[in-house]
């Protein structure tokens, strides 16, 4: 766990609130692209390299964990209203009250992400062939992508406190202090797994394995929630490429 990623997890959530306090309340149609963006990110890195690691430790027994993660975060949803892939609901009848619910889920949601980012501090983790530079890569594209994804999430969230609140330092304020959540899951997942007396590498796996479930609820949504009325958007089709492409070029280094 370096200081490096701390900074870069924490900053992409506080680059996000300010976007969302600049945008007082609103998502714009840019903001769905860069939502379609991450959610075809998130869904190609899941697909095409964690779910194989995660099945060649676990073999048949990784579907469960990742239907686990899957309906974990239904039932955060539930609470977070879909906050986490750009939904906004305002509601006349609850404004000026802190919208308890919706943050401690996200605030969950962004610890369980962070879990499986220890992985890759643990020298030796790793076995059967794979390489040290290959799963190097995996890990900064696990890094790459929980980050890109932290933006929209906290630019919804901080519109959505800013509508609440209607104040700019307690919006910012919540913010920062949500920000600290994905780098509090990765020291959680430090402490795991260099603590575990067992195979270190298979809890690993099923910390990996929630979370991927959770990516892949997440990033499906985000995709087929990109084409309104069903109708073609070159823009959003643009960036699920553009985001399908990056995690081939981020697991290369």
């Amino acid at each position: 766990m370096s200081y490096i990623e701390i900074f870069v997890l924490i900053g992409a959530a506080m680059l996000g609130g300010f976007l969302g306090v600049s945008l007082q309340g609103r998502i714009t149609k840019d903001v769905k692209v860069v939502l379609a963006f991450t959610g075809a990110y998130l869904f190609a890195l899941a697909i095409l390299h964690l779910m194989p690691e995660i099945y060649h430790h676990l073999a048949e027994e990784a579907g469960m964990y990742i239907l686990a993660g899957f309906l974990l975060q239904l039932v955060l949803e539930y609470f977070s209203r879909g906050v986490e892939h750009g939904h906004i609901h305002h509601s006349d009848k609850v404004r000026g009250l802190f919208p308890l619910g919706i943050y401690l889920s996200l605030v969950m949601h962004s610890l369980i992400e962070g879990l499986p980012l220890a992985g890759g501090d643990l020298a030796g983790l790793h076995d059967h062939g794979h390489s040290h530079s290959h799963e190097h890569g995996h890990s900064n594209a696990l890094l790459i992508g929980i980050a890109i994804h932290k933006v929209p999430e906290a630019l919804a969230l901080a519109a959505l406190l800013y509508y609440y609140y209607e104040s700019k330092v307690k919006t910012l304020a919540m913010t920062a202090l949500y920000a600290t959540a994905t780098p509090l899951g990765m020291w959680a997942g430090h402490s795991l797994l260099t603590d575990f007396d067992g195979d270190a590498t298979r809890l690993y796996a099923i910390m990996l394995s929630v979370a991927v479930g959770i990516f892949l609820h997440v990033s499906t949504t985000i995709i087929f929630e990109a084409e309104e009325h069903h109708k073609f958007n070159i823009k959003k089709t643009v960036a699920i490429l553009l985001g399908l492409g990056l995690v081939w070029v981020s697991t290369r280094f």
